[in-house]
């Protein structure tokens, strides 16, 4: 009997054993494939260039980070938001990191985290474009917050010929008429771009005067701040000592918020609005009527050939032809200074994967990504080193060279 209770007891045991190492195998192998189960970052924007740029930035990272997949889901320009909005509110997971411009950023704010601005080297950052749409001002707390990193730097600039204003003989023909330099980049006010446009035109050397947007719809909004923002900077009662106006407002409405509201007054209303709306008027006037057509993002280029230049976005230089492009360089408005068009990236509060996220956002915006943006891209870095090496940089051709230095100038002196 005792024998028989020894071989049952050996038989139990044996039997635990083999449980127990089944049980280790088992958690084992479980923990094994969570380890190796490949984890997802969905980037939603809007599809273009950027989108894959940011694609490009994805896959470097995924090399870098075994087991991470970036996956950049695009929509056209005009649904994207509404896209990104319906999962938002639904607190949906299904985007990680959100793309957003500088006017919507008011609407996905609410769906997106603080960043950690100590994981980002922000000095290299260029804060005008950042301060518009990526920093915004909460009017409970009364503190900035950054909801989104810019990761491009885009800004409304001039664009003008190079084989006009290198001419000699106009140079010369300018200056005795109206005692003014004839390179735009040393132009410091509006008057002198009506000057030049009146030169041009009544000289009949140029068709147009500089083309500026004057469609409803949407060119308006961007051409007429751009104007205004010259004004807006030199009047103190309006900017209260913020040039590029209020974070998460802009220059149309006043550079702090009065006592007892929580949002600030509108400043186009005022006589420097009027100014810039005369301005802007005397702009079209050397243009095609806009009772006839109007100008706007899309069509531009067909009146480029038949002025001196353009008011543009740098986006909007891809518009050009070869031929045209090698003979247009770049320079700020007049007085130095550009408006910004920057698009930003935010993370989802909703991400299950928040610190990887920032972790990418981090490597999207770093110098040497930044300069790949440029290299395979054609987007303006919005990485200070990243500009210096690339305007450093021999083998990339003088004219583009130049474009990185204007864009770099304007962009560090941008109004939003």
């Amino acid at each position: 009997m005792k024998a028989i209770s020894l071989k049952i007891v050996g038989v139990v045991i044996v039997v635990i054993i083999v449980i127990a190492i089944g049980v280790f195998l088992a958690s084992f192998l479980a923990s094994y494939h969570h380890k190796s189960k490949t984890v997802t970052l969905t980037v939603v924007t809007f599809s273009g260039q950027s989108a894959k740029f940011i694609q490009y930035a994805g896959n470097l990272f995924s090399s870098q980070h075994p087991g991470v997949k970036v996956v950049v889901e695009s929509y056209p320009f005009s649904d994207y938001i509404e896209k990104e909005l319906t999962s938002l509110e639904a607190h949906s997971s299904q985007y990680d990191i959100i793309g957003f411009t500088s006017t919507s950023a008011q609407r996905v704010a609410p769906y997106l985290i603080s960043l950690n601005s100590s994981l980002f080297n922000m000095s290299d950052i260029i804060g005008p474009q950042e301060a518009f749409g990526g920093i915004i001002y909460n009017t409970t707390t009364h503190q900035n917050v950054t909801i989104g990193i810019a990761y491009e730097t885009a800004v409304y600039l001039l664009a003008y010929r190079t084989n006009i204003f290198e001419n000699s003989t106009l140079l010369n023909e300018f200056m005795n008429e109206y005692h003014i330099n004839f390179t735009p980049t040393t132009w410091q006010n509006w008057t002198v771009v009506l000057d030049v446009d009146h030169f041009l035109t009544s000289h009949n050397i140029t068709k147009y005067g500089f083309i500026i947007d004057d469609h409803v719809a949407h060119g308006i909004i961007d051409a007429f701040p751009a104007v205004y923002g010259w004004y807006y900077s030199r009047n103190s009662s309006l900017n209260h000592g913020l040039s590029g106006g209020l974070p998460g407002f802009n220059i149309m409405f006043e550079g702090y918020i009065p006592s007892g509201l929580t949002y600030p007054l509108p400043s186009f209303n005022s006589t420097s609005g009027i100014e810039a709306l005369e301005t802007y008027k005397d702009l079209i006037s050397y243009e095609v009527n806009p009772s006839q057509l109007q100008i706007c993002y899309g069509n531009f280029q067909e009146f480029y050939p038949n002025a001196p230049g353009a008011f543009i976005f740098t986006t909007q230089l891809s518009s050009l032809n070869s031929s045209e492009l090698n003979n247009t360089a770049l320079a700020p408005l007049p007085g130095g200074y550009a408006e910004t068009g920057t698009d930003f990236l935010g993370v989802s509060k909703y991400s299950l994967h928040v610190s990887l996220a920032e972790e990418f956002l981090k490597f999207l915006v770093s110098p040497e990504v930044q300069v790949q943006a440029f290299m395979k891209f054609n987007k303006f870095p919005i990485s200070k080193t990243a500009f210096s090496e690339l305007i450093s940089n021999s083998s990339i051709s003088p004219l583009y060279r130049q474009w990185l230095r204007e864009v770099y100038i304007s962009a560090s002196f941008s109004i939003c």
